[in-house]
């Protein structure tokens, strides 16, 4: 999100754009798509017996095309195919298609190809979940967000797709749908102007889809994505999705039309996905159900807001009831069928981000009205504006003692760490789970995080983080073992297009202690 980064004001939109030059806002890498199967190939976890599988047809390029042909292998030789068909593509959906493939082995790679207008598309790897009873004995898993296309180059996507990984958690913000982030990095022409219709938010997938190195990694891995802000508008809610439904409607349709996700309910998109008793992740959609963005920034351009009693309301949502209540639920019930590990893929940080701690014994004593965990924080787009919310999760993870709980998270474009307790302003509240914000592939930090004490990872917040990294990009790598949990995160300097991530730190948790051992290299 841009909300706290933004360095914009009213009316400086246009001094903006004029500082970018005279850059075209149809930039090179926008224009038309080379081949048939340009964009390469996708696949989509889902079941424990199907697939997903996506590739987009450059109807350009294949004139009078109306079907592709598809198929299946268990083979990387692609010597044995165990299913194919054919599968509609038409410009309603951008020549994007999707296919649902069922019938198929729990627990193992699948490898596939399309063919259209006598030529073939390059080769994805697909995979199913293991069986439902099942016991895996390991499971790795890239975590990734926030990839703007002109801030650096996708070194990390390139480092993702040589990985040996189950799947990669996609944790929102694929696209950025106005210029605002590149006033702070420019390094690749992208459009200018706002996507707010179907089609401009079809040409930024298009755009982004066109990295070789983004191609790669979808092309080697299955993706479990969900969305952020950046999909539709900077910092929207369900207020903002009310008063512009056309536009919000363009912003999902495209999303679908680009994602490898098989639509469950209408624009629904929060769901779970289960490896045997080993781990369970939740998947959350942070957006399009949250209400109403409020906070004064107290800082102006810097976007510090002051702890109110209105983001503390009673009933104040992020997640809204019904997920809320999946959520609770499906934590109680991993827990209760012996789920070792319950993973979190959460679009915005739970963990606070409090510059300034007012909720002391001596603040209190010179103003009782003070609300709850008052203060100044970085912002409030993310958990810290919905603190009622917040200790209602956590308290449930107490109550019903629920362990193991990772939050892996995005959106910060910092790579942060850090415990999460049933009362941060209480010492002795019990740590009920851990929380990794792994970076960003390409979007740079923000402004508030730069200019404070040289850097947001020495400034005393409160509580602290165990880990702190504003500097680089890159994204986290999960690796699970009935006994063990390791998350490590692979950093780089996304300016150069030649960078390739390595590990800056490690984290490693044993069963049934949320406080991992910190190994810095």
């Amino acid at each position: 999100m841009l909300g706290r980064r933004q360095f914009l004001v009213a009316g400086g939109a246009a001094v903006g754009a004029a500082a970018l030059g005279a850059t075209s806002a149809c930039s090179p890498a926008g224009g038309p798509v080379p081949g048939v199967f340009g964009l390469g190939v996708a696949s989509g976890l889902h079941s424990p017996t199907e697939v997903v599988l996506w590739t987009r047809v450059e109807l350009a390029n294949a004139p009078g095309t109306t079907t592709v042909d598809w198929e299946l292998c268990d083979t990387a030789s692609l010597d044995h195919v165990v299913a194919s068909g054919t599968a509609p593509v038409s410009a309603a959906s951008d020549g994007c298609v999707k296919v649902l493939v069922d019938g198929l082995d729990p627990d193992r790679s699948y490898w596939f190809r399309f063919r259209s207008a006598g030529t073939t598309s390059t080769v994805g790897r697909a995979r199913t979940l293991p069986a439902a009873g099942s016991s895996p004995t390991s499971l790795r898993l890239a975590f990734a967000a926030c990839q703007s296309y002109a801030s650096g180059f996708y070194g990390a996507w390139r480092d993702i797709a040589a990985q040996d990984l189950d799947a990669v958690l996609f944790l929102g913000d694929y696209i950025y749908e106005s210029f605002p982030i590149q006033l702070q990095r420019r390094l690749r022409d992208e459009y200018l102007e706002d996507a707010d219709t179907l089609e401009r938010y079809r040409q930024r997938y298009r755009l982004y889809r066109s990295d070789p190195d983004l191609q790669a990694a979808h092309a080697a891995h299955p993706i479990v994505p969900t969305w952020d802000d950046h999909e539709v508008a900077n910092d929207h809610d369900r207020a903002f999705l009310a008063e512009f439904p056309e536009r919000g409607a363009a912003a999902h349709q495209a999303w679908f039309e680009y994602m490898p996700v098989w639509p469950i309910d209408g624009s629904r998109v929060f769901r779970d996905l289960r490896w045997g008793d080993l781990a369970q992740l939740f998947v959350l959609d942070c957006r399009q159900y949250r209400d109403e963005h409020l906070g004064t920034a107290l800082l102006g351009l810097l976007g510090g807001t002051v702890m109110s009693d209105d983001l503390q309301a009673v009933g104040r949502t992020m997640l809204g009831a019904p997920q809320r209540q999946w959520l609770l639920d499906g934590l109680a019930s991993a827990q209760q069928t012996g789920v070792r590990w319950k993973l979190v893929g959460n679009p915005v940080m739970i963990a606070p981000v409090r510059l300034v701690d007012m909720d002391t014994p001596e603040m209190r004593a010179l103003d009782l009205s003070l609300p709850r965990h008052a203060g100044l924080y970085l912002g409030t787009d993310s958990w810290d504006g919905f603190g009622w919310e917040r200790d209602l999760v956590l308290g449930h993870l107490r109550d019903h003692s629920i362990t193991d709980v990772a939050f892996l998270t995005g959106d910060q474009h910092t790579f942060m760490a850090a415990s999460l307790s049933t009362d941060f302003d209480d010492p002795a509240a019990p740590t009920v789970a851990y929380e990794y914000t792994g970076g960003s592939i390409s979007s740079p930090c923000g402004i508030t995080e730069e200019l404070l004490s040289g850097g947001l990872e020495r400034y005393s917040t409160s509580p602290p983080f165990d880990f702190m990294d504003i500097h680089r990009n890159g994204y986290g790598l999960v690796e699970l073992t009935p006994d063990a949990m390791s998350v490590t995160f692979r950093a780089l300097d996304a300016t150069s297009p030649a960078a390739t991530p390595v590990p800056s730190v490690r984290f490693d948790t044993l069963v049934g202690d949320p406080q991992p051992q910190v190994t810095r290299y």
